[in-house]
């Protein structure tokens, strides 16, 4: 990879966040902000995929969420969604303040859980004009918006004034993969899942822990299909037809992506849940050639 890029940081919810800012080729180029899935960190991938979309001429800013790599905040390894919302936005803000970045054109990439967020910071932060979803956690079941959008505004209610300083209701320690890294529950039982635990998490810089604390909070429960139906920006699914994880279900995605009322765009491809994260492979470059198509139209 090509050190073309200038270290940043940020504060969100009380803590320090630290990632990555490649300068666009011209100060009104859109802005690209990406961040990773779960429990991983920028060096597992998306560095990889900021760099492609850099070579666009984007401005291009990846980071690591709070708790996690680079990044500051407790607990360590501590997932805690609605932070992770709220670090995109934070993101957005530092980046549109620096010298040099004059666009209004602003779009939030996430894979994994991250394809979540993203759905999520473009229903409740204006300034969002396009949406890129990888592998998209949109649930392991389709949950029916309320007629009346209730449910929506309860969460948009909460990303506008809740509190993140508040203690959590409760917090519930397990392992990414099956590595013996302690005797927590393993969230992803799989082959595939811990090969790239093995491959990138375990490389040199990668800044990962296999042990994770996911935090919950007193707080509306976040849900894609709630919030896909507000969704009136570009959007583009990439979606992994055979994908393993269960809270990533391809005919719940397919289901939030019809409702969604925007211009969109929906990508198949093969390879599993963590096939377009090997950086050197074919499916990683059909993934980053459809953000580049998808910004070259959208952004």
């Amino acid at each position: 990879m090509s050190a073309t890029y200038e270290d940043i940081e940020f504060q969100s919810a009380g803590a320090t966040l630290r990632g990555r800012f490649h300068r666009g080729t011209k100060a009104d180029a859109s802005l690209i902000v990406l961040a990773h899935g779960f429990s991983a960190t920028a060096h597992m991938s998306i560095n990889a995929y900021a760099e492609g979309i850099a070579k666009a001429g984007h401005h291009v800013v990846a980071y690591d969420h709070r708790n996690f790599g680079a990044s500051d905040g407790e607990p360590r390894f501590g997932f805690d969604q609605w932070t992770q919302v709220r670090g995109y936005s934070d993101a957005i803000t530092h980046t549109l303040g620096l010298a040099g970045v004059e666009t209004d054109q602003v779009v939030v990439w996430g894979e994994s859980m991250g394809g979540a967020n993203v759905q999520y910071v473009a229903a409740f932060d204006p300034r969002v004009t396009a949406v890129i979803a990888h592998t998209p956690g949109c649930g392991e079941k389709y949950v029916e918006p309320a007629a009346d959008s209730s449910d929506f505004q309860a969460l948009k209610t909460y990303s506008n004034d809740g509190d993140l300083t508040e203690e959590p209701a409760t917090t519930i320690p397990v392992r990414f993969a099956d590595l013996p890294t302690s005797e927590a529950p393993v969230m992803l039982n799989f082959e595939a899942a811990l090969e790239y635990a093995k491959t990138y998490g375990q490389r040199a810089g990668s800044l990962w822990s296999n042990d994770v604390t996911i935090v919950v909070r007193k707080a509306p429960e976040l849900s894609v299909p709630v919030v896909a139906t507000q969704l009136s920006v570009p959007t583009l699914y990439v979606v992994a037809s055979d994908d393993e994880v269960a809270g990533a279900s391809p005919a719940v995605a397919q289901q939030c992506f019809d409702t969604i009322t925007g211009p969109k765009v929906w990508e198949d491809i093969e390879g599993g849940h963590f096939g377009l994260l090997h950086e050197d492979s074919h499916l990683f470059k059909q993934a980053l050639d459809a953000d580049i198509a998808f910004l070259a139209e959208h952004a």
